[in-house]
């Protein structure tokens, strides 16, 4: 049987009461599990329990299910076997616990092996949620639905579990803390069509014209406060003005050196002397500093350099892991008749659990444990990198740009300290006092001017930076343009999809409801949280519950016959008959569901409970469990 990725499958489902007894536990298989009996016997509690340890956020407890403790489940993502943990609790948003192999090597397990994490991502510490955990086990993106709220496995289950406890025409499960963003998104990634690059470019948009806003004000503050006080802004301008008053002292000592040569001169004065120690002293720190930032700048481009090899090995290493589970996925199956050293039969091995070849006992979890490990630890290091990568990428561009300011400032001490030591004084006139004074103020406004540059040394960063985020945000808004179109175009054949698979339930069922026979367009509404048959839904309430069903079962059978899908081939539904609906129709629905399971080739899991199990399918390999009544509950509590 061929296995679409993502996929998702209960192994195995324990609940522990809370003194540690075992209250519940159960094996599920693949295709259609049924958990069947009588009202009040806990069907509901039992799907509800899985819905929690699959990551749901789930409070209103039954005063029996308060009385359990953990709720553990080895649960198969894609090929890979892994133990979740979970503490039943009134309060929600619980962390959840979780072990990189199977069932039986976690509860051997005391605390080597488990993590354990959050129910959201810290943003501060950047420590990662589970849902985030889960996502890259099942191969999920991140995503975002709205710009404050991160798409969590919560999220992804309200459209997996099919509850008693929603309103009866809402599409998705009905939440508190909804927005129609929210909504679409999960649609747009469980059927296919949300486009990773797409949605990573939009956060990225939208962060960038953040980003421009915020600097953009930054910019226009400090440019205000100096046109207000009358100087300059532009460096090129400032830097032509110090080249310009550089030629005039040149000039200005060109001209005394002339005069020089045929006046009298006179020994430098104890203040020169003082000056010239004090401008010897200003250069060899200036240097320093100079040596320093040179010396920091290199540093910051040789990190940078190692930190991009650092991170593109990372991401080697991590499409390596995929490659060696997808490998291992497709060869693991093959079957070995003959030895591959002599081509000789191979006699049968004891059981599927044993080697083809040599006999020996296969581990249960074939490595996967270390790999989903290692995967994890790899898109850890990823986030860190990248975040340290960009930090220092603003460091190096702010030292890159106070490196031409300091190098001026040097230039201009250096040439007064050879001024002084090179040039003597002749006797004073007055037109060489006018020079000299001349001169003073040429100096002085150089040095207004430095000091000066390196006030707008911030500015031209984020002139600089402004540019770059200029062209960035009109690139991301051509690509994301081309990108929305695409993505159209597949949303139209998904829906098509699931609107065949849709009739196809409607027009089985055994109803009065004439529009359900005759019915041809379904409407799925995201935004609105609703759903329509040829635009209508206020049809009886069981007819309404029988529409909805009959519309989310679509869409899961719907991502069977398509890879592209992201509906990880998973489905539990409480809510087969509900509102007064007739047993013949509920039992019509049950027996179509398995018939549509059974002629798919693809591999995925059903769990439904109901009280109305067809007769043809209890007792069958399909049921889990005992026929539960008021006197032989789900829930074995003392």
């Amino acid at each position: 049987m061929m296995q679409f990725n993502p996929f998702l499958k209960l192994n195995k489902l324990t609940i522990f009461s809370k003194s540690g007894k075992i209250v519940y536990s159960e094996n599920f298989h693949d295709g259609v599990n049924i958990i069947r009996g009588d009202n009040g016997s806990g069907k509901s509690t039992i799907a509800n329990f899985i819905f929690y340890v699959l990551g749901g956020d789930f409070k209103k407890w039954t005063t029996a299910a308060l009385e359990c403790g953990d709720v553990i489940a080895e649960v198969l993502f894609n090929s890979e076997p892994i133990t979740l943990k979970r503490t039943v609790s009134p309060n929600g948003s619980q962390p959840m616990s979780i072990f990189w192999g199977t069932y039986s090597e976690a509860i051997k397990s005391t605390s080597e092996g488990w993590q354990v994490f959050p129910y959201r991502r810290d943003e501060r510490t950047g420590k990662r949620s589970f849902s985030n955990a889960l996502f890259l086990a099942l191969g999920f993106p991140e995503l975002r639905g709205d710009v404050d709220s991160n798409i969590t496995m919560h999220q992804i289950l309200r459209m997996l579990y099919i509850d008693q406890k929603s309103l009866t025409l809402d599409l998705l499960m009905t939440d508190n803390f909804d927005s129609s963003i929210t909504r679409k998104t999960i649609a747009d990634l469980l059927f296919g069509v949300y486009d990773d690059s797409l949605y990573s470019d939009e956060i990225n948009l939208r962060e960038s014209e953040k980003d421009f806003d915020v600097k953009k004000k930054q910019f226009e503050g400090i440019d205000r406060i100096f046109k207000s006080s009358g100087t300059e802004t532009s460096p090129d301008t400032i830097n032509a003005l110090i080249e310009e008053n550089g030629i005039h002292i040149a000039n200005i000592e060109d001209y005394l050196r002339k005069l020089e040569n045929e006046q009298e001169v006179e020994i430098q004065t104890p203040d020169n002397q003082l000056k010239i120690l004090s401008l010897k002293e200003e250069i060899i720190a200036t240097r320093r500093g100079l040596s320093l930032l040179q010396s920091n700048i290199s540093d910051l481009e040789f990190e940078l350099f190692d930190s991009s090899d650092f991170i593109e090995s990372l991401e080697k290493r991590a499409e390596a892991l995929s490659d060696s589970v997808l490998t291992r996925d497709t060869f693991g199956g093959l079957k070995m008749n003959h030895c591959p050293n002599c081509l000789s039969p191979l006699s049968a091995p004891l059981d599927e659990h044993h080697c083809e070849l040599c006999k020996e006992e296969l581990p249960e979890d074939k490595g996967s444990s270390q790999i989903k490990r290692m995967q994890q630890e790899i898109d850890s290091q990823l986030r860190e990198s990248k975040r340290l990568y960009k930090t220092k990428e603003h460091n190096l561009l702010e030292l890159k740009s106070s490196f031409p300011t300091l190098e001026k400032e040097l230039r201009a001490r250096q040439s007064e300290l050879d001024e002084l030591t090179t040039t003597v004084k002749s006797t004073r006139v007055s037109k060489i006092d006018d020079l000299l004074i001349r001169k003073g103020e040429l100096r002085s406004k150089n040095d207004y001017l430095i000091k000066q540059l390196k006030a707008l040394e911030q500015i031209e960063v984020l002139r600089k930076e402004l540019e770059g985020l200029t062209g960035k945000i009109a690139g991301l808004k051509v690509r994301i343009a081309t990108k929305k179109q695409e993505q159209k175009n597949k949303l139209t054949g998904s829906n098509r999809l699931i609107q065949d698979v849709a009739l196809r339930l409607l027009h089985s069922d055994l109803g009065n409801q004439r529009e359900f026979q005759v019915g041809k367009h379904i409407e799925l509404d995201f935004e609105k949280n609703t759903f329509s048959l040829d635009g209508q839904n206020n049809f009886s309430e069981s007819s309404n519950v029988y529409l909805k069903n009959s519309v989310r079962f679509a869409s899961f059978f719907a991502s069977l016959t398509k890879e592209f899908f992201r509906f990880p081939r998973f489905i539990l539904c409480d809510n087969i008959e509900d509102k007064g609906m007739q047993p013949a129709r509920s039992q019509s629905f049950q027996k179509e569901l398995v018939a549509i399971s059974n002629a798919s080739k693809v591999r995925h899991q059903i769990i439904f409970a109901t009280s109305m199990v067809a007769p043809e399918l209890n007792n069958s390999d399909l049921c889990v469990g005992d026929f539960y009544t008021p006197s032989n509950k789900t829930l074995k509590l003392p």
